[in-house]
């Protein structure tokens, strides 16, 4: 794997982004979600907006149009506009991939929706193969990501374990893969103990955007590793080993992904035959939304890891009633069932923003 340095073999395994969008996008403005309804529903109420933070958005295939879409969507909400670079390891492809390219889309459009104030990069791989991605993430860290966004990912294969190498190296860096998109299937990287497991969940919001319900989306990928043991932070809090059989779960987090309830991207890649406004979701949402989170949570000097939410939300033992995170108790994906506390689908919870932000430690405390 030429430039990086891990040292690893890439497996001939293919990633595959995981976003939805039920119908073609249009010229004219289609609906779905606006950044200041999510924020609204998620509780983003303070002045921590990412700044002096880099997100990396690591995909394949590449989106061209990126700097001028990014500027159509900032200026569309009242958003400034984006300080954005990006590094295309390789020859781009004469015609982007459709479903890369508006993963792209949506991913920096909602890392910037979330923190407007991050500088954002985009690393494109030179293939959608797990081994070329897992290299554009270590370019991306060579790069100075402070917070790195994946959303993409592929059913679990022997050998995926060694691929961690490059999120070990880098633990002062946080690690976002989208959980998936084949209820109760697990991913990697999702799975890996290094990296935060965000997926998808359906929230739905009132027409002043109150937040009405908050549910297990049928579609999320979840479960437990083939490959990966519990780590420490889930084998500290009672009942999850039990649930997962002593192996890694997925997710730790949801965010909103059902593309039913999506948000609004725009796109102007020819994407089903069409460009514009289009309402998208799937759990990759839920990586750049988190990733968004990661990035205003150290810019106030938090310590932000999969290690610290697990201690906000209880360390030993789920705290119900649950200030930190909105408890999703109903609903099911796969075989799993949304429970109080701690579940096989929806982890954790979805954010109270500003007062998940609050409640992390302050770095090297």
């Amino acid at each position: 794997m030429k430039n990086c340095r891990c040292h690893c073999r890439p497996p001939a395994r293919r990633a595959r982004p995981f976003i939805k969008m039920p119908q073609p996008p249009s010229q004219g403005f289609q609906g779905g979600y606006t950044p200041q309804e999510i924020k609204k529903a998620y509780g983003f109420s303070s002045g921590a907006d990412g700044s002096g933070q880099t997100i990396a958005v690591v995909a394949a295939s590449g989106q061209p149009n990126i700097a001028s879409d990014l500027s159509i969507f900032s200026r569309y909400f009242g958003l400034p506009e984006a300080e954005v670079t990006v590094e295309q390891i390789g020859q781009a492809p004469a015609a982007p991939d459709p479903d890369w390219a508006l993963e792209i889309s949506m991913d920096m459009e909602w890392a910037h929706a979330l923190a407007p104030g991050a500088g954002l990069m985009l690393v494109v791989s030179t293939s959608d193969r797990i081994g070329d991605l897992i290299q554009a993430v270590d370019r991306a860290l060579v790069l100075g990501a402070d917070v790195v966004s994946m959303s993409w990912g592929e059913n679990e294969f022997p050998g995926e374990t060694a691929l961690d190498r490059v999120f070990q190296n880098h633990p002062e860096t946080v690690f976002v893969a989208a959980s998936g998109d084949a209820g109760g299937v697990p991913v990697y990287p999702s799975v890996s103990p290094l990296v935060l497991s965000a997926g998808g969940s359906t929230l739905q919001l009132g027409a002043s955007g109150e937040r009405l319900s908050e549910t297990a989306w049928p579609s999320g990928g979840c479960g437990p590793s083939l490959y990966f043991s519990i780590p420490g932070f889930q084998q500290r809090m009672s009942g999850i080993s039990t649930l997962t059989g002593g192996r890694r779960g997925t997710p730790d987090v949801v965010f909103c992904g059902d593309p039913s309830h999506g948000v609004a991207v725009y796109h102007s890649i020819p994407y089903q035959g069409s460009t514009g406004w289009g309402i998208a979701g799937g759990s990759s949402l839920a990586a750049p939304c988190w990733s968004a989170l990661a990035a205003a949570a150290r810019q106030s000097g938090r310590a932000f890891s999969p290690d610290t939410l697990y201690r906000l939300a209880g360390g030993d033992a789920y705290r119900i009633p649950q200030p930190y995170f909105y408890d999703i108790t109903e609903g099911s994906s796969g075989p799993y069932q949304a429970l109080p506390g701690w579940d096989l689908c929806t982890g954790l919870g979805s954010p109270r923003a500003d007062a998940l932000i609050n409640g992390l430690p302050r770095a090297g405390l």
